[in-house]
């Protein structure tokens, strides 16, 4: 049969896995599973009630993104050869304009 948790208890392991997830950065879940002997598919769902697992997720994207931004001045290179590419392209263009006049 299902074990029912009240809420102080509820709280005390959400609390513990954020606060473990803040010193280590991750694994509250397991820790909390293994410390309080809680199914970890019960945990999560505390998690998600919480809105600890939402606002954790959104702050590794937002640290994903953050790591991907390119570094300012880094894309100098990029802009420089596409400048040289549209130069190109205006010259052929202006040769294809005129063979085309020639046909």
């Amino acid at each position: 049969m299902a074990k029912r948790y009240d809420n102080k208890t509820k709280l005390k392991v959400v609390s513990f896995i954020r606060d473990y997830n803040t010193r280590n950065g991750r694994g509250g879940q397991s820790a909390a599973a293994k410390k309080f002997n809680i199914n970890p598919i019960t945990l999560r769902k505390w998690l998600e009630q919480s809105g600890e697992l939402k606002t954790a997720r959104t702050e590794r994207r937002r640290k994903l993104h953050s790591r991907k931004r390119a570094i300012p001045g880094s894309n100098i290179g990029i802009l420089k050869r596409m400048a040289a590419i549209q130069d190109q392209l205006a010259t052929l263009q202006a040769e294809y304009d005129q063979l085309k006049l020639m046909l």
